[in-house]
């Protein structure tokens, strides 16, 4: 992710946008989940949809544009960065950028060992990544959720391409 950690003034920042940056336990995630349903019910799940999918945008925005341009080092890039942040360990199986089609999985996927309802938040990566795809073609994808961690998958896969 490239991370440097300024001890005099205890800031933490992103080498690649110069955001500062905090660590958050998987608990305070829950937590902050769990409270976002208490207050708004069902409406906490549009609310985190659509903070993960403005949240993918802007990460697409903030990539250099010699990243952009270059969409296999983009996606090698954001694996990386999202992998040493501890979502989990992220592989692109397949892509296909004259398609723009793309398959990707998450082993050890954070937002699968949180559970609501009996399920999972791994919506939260789908939107995160529909937000990039859309900055990225400007359309909107078909995301297929293909396996999860959640019932009892070894990883959580995801298909996108074009709607």
């Amino acid at each position: 992710m490239g991370l440097t950690f300024d001890k005099e003034n205890g800031i933490i920042k992103d080498t690649i946008t110069g955001d500062r940056c905090i660590i958050i336990t998987k608990a305070r995630l829950e937590q902050i989940f769990e409270r976002l349903t208490d207050v708004f019910q069902s409406g906490a799940a549009v609310i985190i949809a659509e903070s993960m999918n403005a949240s993918g945008e802007r990460f697409a925005t903030e990539m250099p544009e010699d990243i952009k341009t270059d969409l296999t080092l983009f996606f090698r890039t954001t694996v990386q960065r999202f992998t040493e942040a501890g979502f989990g360990k992220i592989e692109i199986v397949d892509f296909n950028p004259q398609k723009a089609e793309l398959k990707f999985r998450i082993w050890n996927n954070l937002f699968a060992e949180i559970h609501k309802d009996g399920g999972t938040y791994c919506d939260a990566v789908a939107n995160f990544v529909s937000g990039i795809y859309r900055q990225l073609t400007s359309e909107n994808p078909k995301i297929e959720k293909t396996k999860c961690i959640g019932k009892n998958d070894p990883y959580c896969e995801w298909h996108l391409s074009p709607e």
